[in-house]
């Protein structure tokens, strides 16, 4: 695909044809448009081209009046195509293994390409010239299919003997227990026309290279010294045949294409500060954080075969050094991370860096140099070098200081694929894209790169349609489906076209968007709600709040519906796109049926996260949409001016608030500089956003201080609420503009080059006048709207208008409201109006499986926290896992019977974060009868977050009372594998859970 821009100066009312010529090397035309009547800016050349090849193309356009721009020229360089166009062979190659290939030129050069690729981390050199020194080689990807880069490699090249070098380490190729891979081959075009390849083989020379340990997140080091003297044996490299699609990481892929993405290269480089020294140690400060590596050079001689270790972190422990326990996971048992250590020659100028690991971190400690040596130290950031689209500037340092913030947090997490975080896991975890889609979309130039990591989704997806929870994953079992976890192929495709207007991308992906969709609306139960998803991250992951999962879920669902109805009808495919849009509608009403109280006004649990997704999603509107957006409001008064939602719904919170024009609330937030919050990333964190509303140096799992996900939303709401820019039709042919002003910011100025050319939006305001002005570029047509205004229509040029600015109020809560402490306990579920206290007031005993009951003062649940109640709770482990092993229960006998009379359900909370069995355990309620009969009912078992299971009773006789309770868990069926799994089925484990509530309510249940 070839595409254009048209300068505004020639085509000011758009473009009415084109004309694109492609011309080989020799100048002969090979291919022609010819006049195509179309105001596009782009072509698909619908011949093929020659593999290894120089083409000159260029380009003509006219305007609406059929006059034609001059000629506009590019270069189109062409590798290879399909796997049959190399010569060189998949190899396995010993992990770390130096593979040298010798080779001899004797005629002159007049172009030379090495091209690149594997599976694992792959390091070059031409003639001991590094050739990509500071990048990640190749992208990440899938195992089904691979990417290639191309070097150039003329200038490292000499007449006469050569060598070609490559080592290989691991990366995330290690999650697979496989041997790296290499696919290389040095194409060199001689200035007599003739051709020679080098590709290394079965014969090329292996020794050790100076990486003697790669264990990716923990260790990387550097021995120069054992690599020249070693007499290890290593094996030659083994000739793999490929598979079209292979079913497993044992076989390489024949799918071998062009990199699409922008390089994942070291972008910028600090120079970081000494903060401390103690015996033996150094300690820098970057100044904030980075994904990256650092650098030693030696200043001064140092005594050979010193050994430096150099550790990476966010954290300087209470012992002045750093502590990495924030990156770590469970099961590390105490392992440090990020450490690489250099055994040194010790010369003058002698230089140490990683070449396979990076790393997320703010300071560095340097051990082993003796005090008088002088070293040099620096770091870099290094991730795929996604360009800025665009920029905002306002008066507001707040403002600024958050789109400063997303951007280097969002490029600390893309290393070819988007990720969490740049430490723990470094895994592209779909939630947290899912999160921050408009903004990346808004911000970046994103098109090849998601592009890119589009097709690892449609790679990744199951045959029953499911899209894991991490992609491209190189497990050999996938992590699960969430709805909200999976909204990242919706949001990323339907943004990427209206963004970019790419329908060859649309029709390639939407069969994968299809499945998916049908899968989700597979998992709805009898009452149409979306309640049997495979599973929910954290029922709102790390919300303060927890949010009940089949709400977000049914929204999830919805959403991906209209996203789906929009890219149908973009094709061309309106019959698809109403089924779709009537099947949102469908679960919509439903919603609205179980989850809403119109009585009472009360939406599923009562949380901010519950009403955002009420307004947001369209399931109540009108007069209701705009009660339910005045509670949430008053939620986020009532707790300082801070969100109570995590990774799932604080997305929602943010548009949902943008939805009703309340972007005064949005920037009240911001000003809460109080830990947990978002203020206080801005205000006291290391220039990025975090994991967690808090910080917690003592947090394994969750602790991470470089995640995009809980404050990317507020970065989107700067593009779409506060400028208020929207694309509203597929490659910026149209778009919105509705800025939204608020106390605090009286000037800003957006632009952004899009598809068709530069949008700019400024807005000056003196209290309630503003002037507005819009840049419309060519092709494209924008609609301005001023709230309490009719909207008007803009085409091609610039526009400036004066208005009514409506201007609310900052909201600053009193300092004694809603303290630190108090911030992270949840309130009483809104549907809950009776008695929430019959575990305090009743005898529990232990029931099944004789379990052993323990009263907590509080819950501490970790590595994931979560909602934490306001009261005591009973901890239940069950008896030793068995061949007889059954779930634990307890029987509450009530301190008196009680009438059903007035209740419409009863209910208990079950918490299962607890070291158990790797069992499927769901959570069970039991009512036994004045009658002597009994009522039971389940309830799906999500993780991380408080189980609720009711039972209706409104329409039992009324002279029925509930003379016990019995409440705990049931095993069912387990998997075959379970990519969640902490623990193994094995003896001396116990099954367990935590139980928080029994109660019941004289209201109707909303979730």
């Amino acid at each position: 695909m070839l595409g254009w821009k048209v300068d505004p100066r020639f085509g000011l009312l758009g473009t009415s044809a084109y004309e694109v010529e492609v011309h080989d090397a020799s100048g002969e035309l090979v291919w022609c448009s010819g006049t195509v009547a179309s105001s596009t800016a782009e072509v698909v050349v619908d011949r093929e081209l020659s593999p290894h090849s120089v083409y000159q193309w260029r380009v003509r356009v006219a305007d609406r009046g059929r006059q034609w721009s001059q000629w506009a020229g590019s270069t189109l360089e062409t590798g290879p195509f399909d796997y049959s166009d190399w010569q060189a062979r998949w190899l396995s190659v010993a992990h770390l293994a130096r593979v040298v290939t010798p080779f001899r030129l004797l005629r002159p050069v007049a172009r030379a390409r090495l091209y690149l690729t594997g599976q694992g981390v792959v390091r070059a050199w031409a003639n001991g010239a590094a050739v990509n020194p500071d990048r990640m080689d190749p992208t990440r990807t899938d195992f089904v299919r691979a990417l290639f880069r191309t070097y150039d490699v003329l200038e490292s090249l000499s007449a006469g003997e050569n060598t070609l070098t490559f080592v290989v380490g691991l990366g995330e190729w290690a999650r697979t227990a496989e041997s790296p891979r290499l696919l290389a081959e040095l194409v060199i075009w001689h200035d007599d026309g003739s051709i020679t390849r080098v590709v290394p083989g079965v014969d090329s020379e292996v020794s050790r290279s100076e990486v003697a340990v790669d264990e990716p997140f923990y260790l990387e080091r550097h021995d120069p010294i054992a690599s020249a003297t070693g007499l290890t044996t290593l094996s030659a490299p083994v000739v793999l045949e490929p598979k079209v699609l292979p079913t497993s990481a044992t076989t390489p892929p024949l799918d071998v294409s062009s990199d699409p993405t922008p390089r994942l290269r070291a972008v910028q480089t600090f120079v970081p500060s000494e903060i401390a020294r103690s015996a033996g140690s150094r300690l820098f400060d970057v100044g904030v954080n980075i994904a990256g590596r650092s650098k030693l050079t030696l200043l001064e001689k140092l005594p050979v075969g010193t050994v430096i270790r150099v550790q990476h972190g966010e954290h300087i422990g209470s012992d002045g050094h750093i502590d990495t326990t924030n990156l770590t996971m469970p099961y590390d048992h105490g392992r440090e991370r990020q450490v690489v250590e250099y055994v040194s020659g010790g010369a003058v100028g002698e230089t140490h860096e990683p070449w396979f690991a990076y790393f997320g971190f703010r300071y560095l400690e340097v051990w082993g140099l003796p005090d008088d040596v002088h070293v040099g130290v620096a770091a870099y950031a290094m991730h795929t070098d996604l360009a800025s689209s665009g920029s905002i500037s306002t008066d507001s340092p707040t403002i600024d200081r958050l789109l400063t913030t997303a951007r280097r947090t969002l490029l600390n997490n893309v290393h070819g694929v988007p990720e969490d975080c740049p430490t723990r896991e470094q895994a592209a975890w779909t939630g947290d894209a899912a999160s921050v889609a408009e903004y990346e979309l808004a911000a970046f130039d994103s098109a090849t790169f998601l592009d890119k990591w589009i097709a690892d989704l449609e790679t990744s997806q199951r045959t029953d349609g499911q899209l894991p929870a991490i992609a491209p994953d190189l497990h050999s079992v996938r992590m699960p489906s969430d709805p909200v976890w999976g909204s990242a192929l919706h949001r990323m495709l339907h943004g990427h076209l209206l963004h970019y207007g790419d329908a060859r991308l649309v029709r390639r992906a939407l069969p994968a968007l299809r499945r998916w969709a049908d899968f989700q609306l597979g998992c709805a139960d009898d009452d149409g709600i979306i309640s049997r998803s495979t599973i929910s991250y954290g029922h709102d992951w790390l919300a303060l709040e927890q949010t009940p999962p089949p709400i977000h879920h049914t929204a999830a669902v919805i959403e991906c519906l209209l996203a789906l109805a929009d890219l149908e009808e973009a094709i061309g495919e309106p019959d698809a796109a109403a089924h779709r849009r009537a099947a949102a509608d469908g679960l919509r009403a439903s919603a609205r049926r179980m989850f809403f109280d119109p009585v009472t006004g009360t939406f599923g649990n009562g949380s901010q996260g519950s009403y955002a997704i009420a307004v947001e999603s369209g399931i109540l509107t009108g007069r209701e949409a705009h009660e339910a957006g005045a509670r949430l409001v008053g939620l986020i008064r009532e707790r300082g001016n801070r969100v109570s939602s995590g990774f799932a719904t604080t997305r929602s919170v943010v548009r949902a608030l943008t939805k009703l024009g309340r972007s005064q609330v949005i920037f009240d937030i911001l000003l809460q500089t109080a830990e947990p919050g978002v203020g206080a990333m801005l205000s006291s964190g290391p220039g990025t956003f975090w994991e967690c509303w808090w910080i917690d140096p003592t947090n394994t799992g969750t602790g991470s201080l470089n995640h995009v996900g809980l404050g990317g939303p507020f970065a989107a709401w700067a593009w779409e609420g506060l400028a208020g820019l929207r694309p509203t039709a597929p490659g910026y042919t149209r778009f919105r503009v509705a800025p939204q002003f608020i106390d605090g910011v009286t000037r800003l100025e957006l632009r952004t080059e899009t598809v068709r050319g530069e949008v700019v939006i400024s807005y000056s305001r003196v209290a309630s006048l503003a002037r507005v002005e819009v840049t419309v570029p060519p092709g494209s047509e924008c609609t301005l709207a001023i709230a309490g205004q009719a909207d008007v229509i803009l085409a091609t040029g610039k526009h400036a208008v004066e208005v009514e600015a409506l201007v609310a109020s900052p909201s600053m809560p009193p300092g004694e409201v809603t303290p630190r402490s108090r911030s992270f306990i949840a309130p009483v579920s809104a549907d809950v109006v009776g008695s929430r206290t019959l575990l305090s007031e009743s005898e529990i005993v232990p029931g099944r499986g004789n379990p052993t009951l323990e009263t907590l003062p509080t819950l501490k649940c970790m590595p994931i926290p979560h909602e934490q109640p306001d009261h005591a709770v009973l901890k239940v482990v069950g008896a030793v896992h068995g061949a007889a092993d059954v779930a634990p229960t307890v029987t509450v006998n009530l301190s008196a019977p009680i009438p059903v009379a007035g209740a419409m359900f009863f209910y208990a909370l079950i918490d299962q974060c607890i070291e158990g069995p790797d069992r499927i355990a769901t959570p069970f309620l039991l009512l036994k009868l004045s009658n002597e009969e009994t009522r039971r009912s389940s309830s799906q078992g999500w993780p991380a977050g408080w189980n609720r299971v009711a039972i209706d009773t409104a329409g039992l006789d009324e002279s029925i009372e509930v003379v016990s309770i019995e409440v705990g868990l049931e095993y069912g069926e387990d998997p075959p594998n379970n990519a969640l799994a902490l623990y193994p089925i094995e003896s001396g484990i116990r099954a367990g859970f935590h139980l928080g509530e029994i109660g019941f309510s004289t209201v109707s249940r909303t979730w």
